[in-house]
């Protein structure tokens, strides 16, 4: 007698690939990622080195727990982010003086110069995806994703 192995209902299954909203948006960032590459690559950066090094730079100096916090991020994943960052020498991590348990990001000069590299580069990619969509589908789409983050509770 064969050892049959319970199998998942097909409609189910079908349900869940056509309807699940994280798989199907986890699918549309993988799309969003690879066009947004494709043109950062010239910079020599990725989509998530580049949302780091923006993100920095907006902040200026900026404890590692509240960059996460503003990026989505768990603690342990934006520190190993930030890793190749720092080896690059394009951000510095360091002690703050008034608290040795918080580190400090910010920008060094390498880092603001290959953000400036970058953005006419993020630019191109970034209107090519306006004229794809359309404008009222972006608007809805990062309406959407702002509902979403805002509705959510994201804790690292």
């Amino acid at each position: 007698m064969e050892d049959e192995t319970h199998q998942p209902d097909a409609h189910i299954l079908a349900e869940v690939e056509t309807t699940c909203l994280c798989l199907n948006v986890r699918k549309m960032a993988r799309a969003l990622t690879h066009h947004y590459e494709a043109h950062l690559q010239l910079g020599d950066l990725r989509i998530t080195q580049f949302s780091l090094l923006v993100a920095i730079a907006l902040a200026r100096a900026v404890p590692l727990t509240r960059l996460a916090e503003v990026l989505a991020m768990d603690r342990t994943t934006l520190a190993r982010n930030l890793k190749p960052l720092e080896r690059q020498h394009l951000v510095a991590v360091e002690t703050s003086t008034e608290d040795r348990r918080v580190r400090i990001i910010t920008l060094t000069a390498q880092g603001l110069q290959k953000v400036d590299e970058a953005l006419p580069l993020w630019k191109q990619a970034q209107t090519e995806m306006l004229s794809l969509l359309g404008p009222q589908q972006s608007q809805a789409l990062l309406a959407d994703a702002q509902a979403v983050m805002e509705r959510t509770s994201f804790s690292s």
